[in-house]
């Protein structure tokens, strides 16, 4: 199956720490993969060098095709900033705090960037809003501004929000974190449905069930680079490194 999105030694320092160290990656298109990993170990910093919301110290960044970053001579060099704009278009991000405008309805939230960037029609905008409004299990709340919402609620409508986009790819940044446990359940059935529909998703997360249920790869991160990956069964029955061991030891029975 063909790589929607490469990842080629990815390096990143934040002054003298090394956040990411030579990570690789390739994720197929149709393809769930779950990020895992100790706070730390640079999962959200990957995931945000994927849209550009960090700059790469090396490596190549390639998304369906086209190569966002390469790094020649061991030094980045970016396509153009409107091309980058519309690669990154053709990507939705899903965030650990909802940021859905709160003077906007949902509905307004779903269509305010397909109208303002696609320059999508109003009223076909807004009749795709309503579908997915209605995928997530949230039809009724159309109306609703982000203050009427549940925590559960308002993530639910931030992943219709980027779906209304179209995207070729969906990054999950730990999108249950901020959410109390009773209605993690929400987000993660809508993200299990996305899975099923073979949306392309790149997930970190802290939710295990999740990534032994859902993922059909789980990478395990920590101190920036990638130290096992492979199916949910190889990672959680049968891991290699003592690393992950003491990982999974701690996240599954405390």
């Amino acid at each position: 199956m063909a790589a929607l999105l490469e990842l080629n030694n990815i390096c990143k320092r934040f002054g003298n720490v090394q956040a990411l160290n030579n990570v690789s990656l390739h994720v197929a298109k149709g393809e769930t993969v779950a990020i895992i990993g100790p706070s730390g170990s640079g999962k959200s910093t990957l995931l945000r060098s994927v849209n550009y919301l960090e700059k790469i110290t090396s490596g190549e960044i390639i998304i369906n095709g086209r190569t966002l970053v390469t790094s020649p001579q061991g030094k980045p060099e970016y396509l153009p900033e409107k091309e980058i704009r519309r690669i990154c278009s053709e990507i939705g991000m899903i965030f650990q705090h909802f940021n859905l405008f709160p003077h906007m309805t949902a509905l307004a939230n779903i269509t305010y960037a397909p109208i303002k960037v696609k320059k999508q029609p109003t009223d076909e905008a807004a009749a795709e809003a309503k579908r997915l409004l209605e995928m997530v299990g949230l039809a009724d709340k159309a109306e609703r501004y982000p203050a009427q919402l549940s925590g559960g609620q308002k993530q639910r409508v931030a992943i219709a929000r980027g779906l209304a986009m179209q995207p070729e790819l969906m990054l999950f940044d730990e999108p249950t974190s901020a959410l109390d446990p009773e209605i993690t359940g929400e987000v993660l059935n809508v993200m299990k449905t996305l899975a099923e529909q073979r949306m392309t998703m790149l997930v970190v997360t802290h939710e295990m069930g999740f990534a032994r249920e859902v993922a059909d790869r789980v990478i395990f991160m920590a101190d920036g680079s990638i130290i096992e990956q492979g199916s949910p069964r190889d990672i959680f029955d049968n891991p290699q490194s003592e690393r992950l061991k003491n990982f999974l030891s701690s996240v599954i029975h405390n």
